[in-house]
């Protein structure tokens, strides 16, 4: 049984409402502040991150610039590279060279000299490094360049036949000019 008014009943209820009011507001500000709270390192992580980017732009400059700078690097390099020597291109040399290369052998290095004696001839000298799988291939590949009549002197040192599989080998290859 309920002995109090209508008027009191009603203003109970409205300082109940008023109350649960300001409890859900007081919940909701505490959760909003804990998660700013909580997300501050990671935004003073990430504004050090990127000063620091930015700040290291000043010496990216200077790899910029070294990148930049690549194609004119290449083409003095491709320019050397075409040069004549006579009717001959070293392009065009190292192209016959790779054109008679077996699947088994593998390049490291090419080496290119102009202006060579060999047996009182004048020419280039050309010589090419790498590792052959198996002696057949390393045999197939200077009988290849042997027999296709574009260099005057082919020479395998008999030091690059000395073992059976994986031979580090050496040619040796005059263009008489």
């Amino acid at each position: 049984m309920n002995l109090l008014p209508g008027t009191e009943k009603q203003a109970l209820k409205k300082d109940l409402k008023l109350r649960f009011i300001t409890v859900v507001l007081f919940i909701l500000t505490s959760s909003f502040l804990i998660g700013l709270i909580m997300l501050l390192p990671s935004y003073f992580l990430t504004t050090g991150y990127f000063s620091d980017k930015y700040s290291s732009s000043i010496k990216d400059d200077e790899s910029t610039k070294e990148i930049l700078n690549l194609p004119e690097e290449i083409n003095s390099k491709l320019r050397l590279l075409q040069s004549n020597t006579g009717n001959l291109s070293a392009t065009d040399t190292f192209s016959k060279i790779i054109s008679q290369l077996p699947n088994e052998v593998t390049l490291n290095s090419i080496t290119f000299l102009r202006n060579q004696n060999h047996d009182g001839k004048v020419g280039i000298t050309v010589s090419v490094f790498g590792i052959a799988t198996t002696r057949d291939s390393l045999v197939l590949f200077s009988t290849r360049l042997m027999q296709s009549g574009s260099f005057s002197v082919v020479d395998v040192p008999v030091s690059s036949l000395t073992k059976n599989r994986d031979l580090p080998f050496s040619v040796n290859i005059f263009i008489e000019n």
